[in-house]
């Protein structure tokens, strides 16, 4: 085991490496332009709070994607480009589960797809031998939290979630697990396992074990294991930080193997 993990970091030293190298953010001002209606006021200001739970559960992942596409119940809603569904196999027996869309992920409607996503996907094919389309993978809120909404093609506007917010989107996401079903949630970064998990502490004080969801979605019997570990950004910032989350993913690929951890 020491020596295949050892292999298996030096592997994803390199792929950091290569990151730093050939993965740059582009240039401010590359993407061409976009046009989209200002952000009302009122709206970006306060969350409509009597919508944030949904009365009639979507009949399948598409009527809530529609949901989702049509979703203002907050000041995101109003200012993103594009919102940021999922993506992935809705019969995945492991949902990752992030923090909230980029500037990358604004632009596409795909979670995951700039420098962070393309580390994710790596870790997901060395570690545990899955594609993205093998797992589901999704955020805490659908749309881009931006410091200033009016400037959407502009890098460096990101901002974590506001309760707010997060509370507004939050049955979207337990929608989506009720209707995958998965054996595991893995948590990346300290937002999305504060708010899965209902706790005030850290990632790396509550990495390296695993936890049960404790929002029961499909009766007694039936519980979700919640694994946390580093955003992949933060790998990408911090690359001393890959072999905690290898140990996070062998735990992983350990309890969808045996069922056990």
């Amino acid at each position: 085991m020491k020596r295949e993990l050892a292999g298996a970091a030096r592997d994803l030293a390199a792929y950091l490496k290569a990151q730093d190298e050939n993965l740059a953010e582009p240039p401010r001002g590359a993407a061409p332009a976009r046009t989209r209606p200002p952000v009302p006021v009122a709206a970006a200001a306060a969350p409509e709070a009597a919508n944030t739970q949904m009365t009639k559960p979507p009949a399948d992942m598409d009527a809530l994607a529609q949901q989702v596409s049509k979703c203002r119940k907050c000041g995101l809603g109003h200012a993103r480009l594009n919102a940021v569904f999922g993506v992935g196999s809705p019969k995945a027996r492991v949902v990752f589960v992030g923090e909230g869309p980029g500037f990358q992920e604004d632009h596409k409607g795909e979670p995951f797809v700039g420098r962070s996503g393309q580390l994710l996907d790596k870790i997901l094919e060395t570690v545990l031998g899955l594609k993205r389309s093998d797992v589901y993978i999704a955020n805490i809120v659908k749309c881009h939290p931006m410091k200033n909404p009016e400037t959407p093609e502009a890098h460096g506007n990101d901002r974590p979630p506001t309760p707010e917010e997060i509370s507004a989107c939050r049955p979207y996401l337990d929608e989506q697990l009720r209707a995958i079903r998965p054996a595991c949630i893995v948590t990346l970064g300290s937002v999305a396992t504060k708010v899965l998990l209902g706790v005030d502490k850290g990632i790396s004080t509550v990495r390296g074990r695993s936890y049960d969801y404790p929002v029961e979605l499909f009766g007694p019997g039936h519980p979700i294991k919640v694994i946390p570990t580093y955003h992949p950004a933060a790998l990408l910032r911090n690359p001393n930080l890959k072999r905690d989350t290898w140990e996070d993913m062998k735990m992983l690929k350990s309890f969808l193997e045996t069922g056990k951890i």
